[in-house]
């Protein structure tokens, strides 16, 4: 099957070192097509697109690079394999920056909405409360924090070594005993009630600020008709590139939960899960390119390639092609 074969930690650091070596020019590309290629219109969302992307940025290089995790499911367990062995930097450190990181992700996405709602509302011009600034705060510490209950009481290497046995009687003796191996818990529910409660104190937030946004440009009637669909069709094409993050995380992160819950071992689905985190940040920064005219534009002109041709209505007057494209 194909996923033993995923199952060697050669082959999971091979698809990692290869996705690095697509991310690092893909993510230099994409911050290039927000600083230089982001035209007037779009420079109220500009430094707020940079942080999102520089977080996603981050975050890929992260697990692709510096730490190349490999979790043990459902033992809370696992082990580094990338430079970070070399640098000697401690595996729960690693692992903590790295969870938290993910949460990161989750909480820039909420920022970039909560930004935009607040331009649209009351304009860029005008600072933010300290109220709005204390929220903003508040997010980003649980971003950070969230994990830390399973950090309280970690267990020694041998103690994490036995767990891991005990709780994966049939995991090959050897690895256990992989340089920088950890064990997170002896406790799976509090890990898995960390990422639960992270989930739901993000996810509805942002689904209220989606809402919020969509509400006002479609019901206000303070600005011109056609500034009103420029700034929806901006609003759609964010809703695809912000929807990539949760529609490629949401996945791994509903496997591990249901790993912790029901004892599930696979090595191969484990590691699976990790090149698919780690593969968000490439899917972003593609959608990005595509779903924004200027950046796709701009990709173009510099690839020197032909944009397609507008489709012609039948009366060949307008090009459908108009109704249809991405502010």
């Amino acid at each position: 099957m194909w996923l033993d074969s995923l199952a060697s930690d050669a082959v999971h650091a091979r698809i990692l070192h290869i996705l690095t070596c697509i991310e690092i020019p893909l993510h230099t590309f994409g911050a290039y097509l927000i600083v230089v290629k982001t035209p007037k219109k779009m420079k109220m969302v500009k430094a707020s697109m940079l942080w999102l992307h520089f977080t996603g940025a981050l975050v890929d290089i992260f697990m692709s690079f510096i730490g190349i995790p490999v979790i043990i499911l459902p033992a809370c367990s696992g082990y580094p394999l990338g430079v970070s062995l070399l640098l000697g930097i401690p595996t729960s450190v690693l692992l903590y920056i790295g969870i938290s990181c993910v949460g990161v992700i989750g909480v820039s996405v909420l920022t970039f909405l909560e930004n935009r709602h607040h331009q649209l509302i009351r304009g860029s011009s005008e600072p933010r409360s300290w109220k709005q600034m204390l929220y903003i705060l508040f997010n980003y510490l649980v971003s950070i924090t969230f994990i830390a209950p399973a950090f309280f009481n970690i267990p020694s290497e041998e103690q994490g070594r036995a767990y891991t046995f005990e709780k994966i009687p049939n995991i090959p003796n050897d690895i256990p005993f992989r340089p920088g191996f950890f064990a997170l818990s002896t406790d799976n529910q509090v890990y898995s009630i960390c990422i639960i409660s992270l989930i739901f104190v993000v996810c509805p937030q942002i689904i209220l600020f989606v809402l919020l946004i969509f509400r006002y440009l479609t019901q206000t009637r303070s600005q011109s008709p056609a500034t009103l669909r420029l700034q929806l069709l901006f609003f759609i094409a964010m809703c695809f590139q912000l929807s990539i993050p949760f529609l490629v995380i949401f996945l791994p992160a509903a496997y591990i939960v249901f790993a912790i819950q029901y004892d599930y071992y696979n090595q191969g689905a484990n590691n699976l899960c990790m090149a698919a985190i780690t593969f968000h940040g490439v899917c972003t920064t593609l959608v990005m390119i595509i779903v924004h005219k200027p950046y796709r534009q701009a990709t173009f002109s510099i690839l020197h390639l032909k944009s397609v041709r507008p489709l012609k209505t039948e009366n060949n007057s307008r090009p459908l092609w108009n109704t249809l494209r991405m502010a």
